[in-house]
């Protein structure tokens, strides 16, 4: 019986192939920017799920779910609010139906008397994080609004016009 022979071993085989999925599944982020694709939340499987809660201190519970980092991302947008405000994002949401106006829209969708509306998408969405890890990262080092726009933008916007 002849033997392939492999510059390492099978299990090492194993995990680059697992981590090359694994960063193909990250940088898709979403799903593509194609309108069609994103004419509804439903049609394409990713519905918003919205939880209110008292205020921005208080973080909806659909967050038990997923890592630490994601929770502390969704701490920090109501402080962020408006910076994210004025981005874009390149995940393909802001060509809905119903589209997301900024960043900000794919964590918090709304706030009033009620308290802080949550959504889900941002959860669920690696180039939103992305964006929103930059986007802080930026604010808390000093960067303008029109730094950190140019960018999310630069960054990002490429990479979305070109799926």
């Amino acid at each position: 019986m002849t033997r392939l022979l492999l510059p390492f071993g099978r299990s090492r085989l194993f995990s680059v192939a697992a981590l090359g999925l694994l960063l193909f599944l990250a940088l898709s982020g979403c799903a593509s920017t194609q309108s069609d694709e994103h004419a509804d939340h439903a049609a394409h499987g990713l519905p918003d799920n919205f939880e209110t809660t008292s205020g921005p201190d208080v973080l909806p519970s659909f967050l038990k779910d997923y890592t630490d980092a994601t929770k502390t991302f969704y701490s920090q947008v109501y402080e962020h609010a408006d910076i994210l405000k004025e981005l874009n994002c390149y995940c393909g949401c802001m060509e809905y139906n119903d589209p997301h106006d900024s960043l900000y829209r794919c964590f918090i969708a709304g706030v009033d008397d009620d308290g802080v509306h949550w959504t889900d998408h941002g959860a669920n969405c690696g180039i939103c994080l992305m964006e929103l890890r930059d986007a802080v990262k930026l604010a808390d080092e000093g960067k303008s609004v029109d730094e950190i726009r140019h960018h999310i933008d630069t960054t990002y916007g490429g990479a979305a016009a070109a799926s």
